[in-house]
């Protein structure tokens, strides 16, 4: 059985972390952003996992968030998608 962390991480692997890794229209910026959110989400447990993933990737009018300006400005398809299901499945967190 997957803790909740393992869940978050796998959720967010294949829906968003390989779809931008392996995109070939996604910028090196955006590639290498990802890396680094993914190595940040894997340091926190999973209800800062949640709370880390809305402050930097959904508020994209937050200051601090410009991983999310990021994927709105280039476009990321499904990416509200990926949000909608994000919080549906992890709302109880």
């Amino acid at each position: 059985m997957m803790t909740k962390e393992e869940e978050i991480l796998n959720f967010l692997e294949l829906r968003m972390f390989v779809p931008i890794l392996k995109s070939h229209a996604a910028s090196d910026r955006l590639k290498k952003a990802t890396r680094g959110l993914r190595l940040r989400l894997k340091q926190r447990n999973a209800q800062e996992m949640v709370q880390y993933f809305w402050n930097n990737v959904v508020d994209t009018q937050a200051k601090h968030a410009t991983y999310g300006r990021m994927l709105y400005n280039e476009k990321i398809p499904d990416f509200e998608e990926v949000v909608n299901d994000f919080r549906v499945r992890f709302k109880e967190l």
